[in-house]
């Protein structure tokens, strides 16, 4: 291990994380509610659609952070055959990628099998990278109607994801924790990855009871669960980015644009029948 790699993973982004992964479970009520305010008011956070909302209410700054809306505040648009926004957030790329290529920004790529340690994937096809911003929903729901198949949890760096690092860092999301979810449909196999970045290193899936990601299992089969368009496939704890990848022949994302802001459960595309 070189002493950039331990910078790397040993610096202070992971002293932070680690510092706000405490102050995130803290049950103390005047501190975590006291968090919690200020949170909202920094952020401009809409608690609207939120089921709870008095501070009050939640157990710890993570529950607030990883809360649920009510049923009606996201409906879900489209049917069987339709690709939805798998959370809210905003479009930071979108395009065709080629040669297991994504594009970050001009210069700077990731590559989807150092991505995903896995040549599942078709190696050509369209991608959406949608961000999460602290004031988002953090919940990440399926975005088809499909089978999960195999899972991977891979670990990693903790770099933040901010527009900046998409052209200064090369690989910045093949080289951050990640859990990939490989989601058979019925012309094929597409990718759902979700990546934790500074802050954010933990991801809880409806699967496993596994919160790190920092470690690496590599595409684990298992036995098919099937998922419904919308429904709730994991949350993180603090969190970050959601990489869609629809190879080609397997279906189409359409009229995304960068900087686009996306809702759970809007139209972004369609699965070959």
């Amino acid at each position: 291990m070189t002493a950039k790699s331990v910078l790397q993973a040993w610096g202070p982004s992971f002293w932070l994380t680690k510092g706000a992964g405490w102050l995130a479970t803290v049950k103390t009520p005047f501190i975590k509610n006291f968090l919690i305010r200020q949170f909202i008011k920094f952020y401009r956070v809409d608690m609207t659609p939120a089921i709870r909302q008095d501070p009050g209410q939640f157990e710890t700054f993570q529950d607030f952070f990883t809360r649920e809306l009510k049923s009606a505040a996201r409906p879900i648009h489209g049917d069987s055959h339709s690709i939805i926004s798998p959370v809210d957030g905003t479009v930071a790329v979108c395009g065709q990628y080629a040669n297991n290529t994504l594009i970050q920004f001009k210069h700077t790529t990731t590559n989807l099998y150092n991505l995903t340690l896995s040549k599942r994937i078709g190696e050509s096809g369209q991608y959406a990278i949608v961000y999460l911003s602290p004031k988002d929903y953090h919940r990440v729901h399926s975005p088809v109607q499909a089978e999960l198949v195999a899972v991977s949890r891979i670990g990693g760096t903790r770099y933040s994801v901010k527009l900046s690092n998409h052209n200064r860092i090369d690989g910045l999301y093949e080289r951050n924790v990640r859990v990939n979810c490989h989601l058979r449909v019925a012309s094929g196999e597409m990718l759902m990855s979700m990546v934790g970045a500074m802050i954010v290193s933990s991801v809880q899936t409806q699967w496993d009871d596994q919160s790190s990601a920092n470690q690496i299992a590599i595409a684990k089969d298992f036995e098919p669960r099937p998922f419904q368009p919308g429904e709730e496939m994991a949350r993180f704890c603090l969190g970050s980015t959601v990489i869609l990848v629809v190879p080609h022949g397997i279906g189409e994302l359409q009229n995304l644009e960068v900087g686009q802001t996306l809702k759970l459960g809007e139209r972004i595309g369609f699965i070959q029948p």
